[in-house]
């Protein structure tokens, strides 16, 4: 009998888990769409249109109309170069650090240095 309760307590933590790790997943998700609705300047759009836009983007996408092929190329070709800039801006922000950073120990090899003369 504690066995099938172990077993049964076991399970529910186990349930517990995947749920949170489901909210976790959905928030994560819901967090990029409002960062590519921000970088596309959407959010400036009126609350009606944008919803309007995106109940007959599901409308098409349902009804596999040609246009979503066009709609995905433009997806596929925003989210590259979106990820280039992040990348290259990424590499300008580790080498600017990197600059500082021997910049610093330079500063600091100099301050040693005066204090030995």
């Amino acid at each position: 009998m504690t066995t099938i309760i172990s077993k049964v307590s076991e399970i529910d933590l186990k349930i517990k888990a995947l749920q949170e790790k489901k909210k976790h997943l959905e928030e994560r998700n819901l967090h990029g769409l409002a960062k590519v609705i921000k970088k596309l300047n959407a959010d400036s759009l009126p609350t009606n249109i944008l919803i309007g836009s995106l109940l007959e983007t599901v409308e098409a996408f349902q009804q596999k109309k040609d246009s979503i092929k066009n709609w995905q190329t433009k997806g596929k070709g925003f989210l590259e170069a979106d990820k280039k800039n992040n990348n290259s801006s990424n590499r300008r922000r580790n080498s600017t650090h990197t600059f500082r950073k021997s910049q610093q120990n330079t500063e600091s090899a100099a301050e040693a240095h005066e204090k030995d003369l």
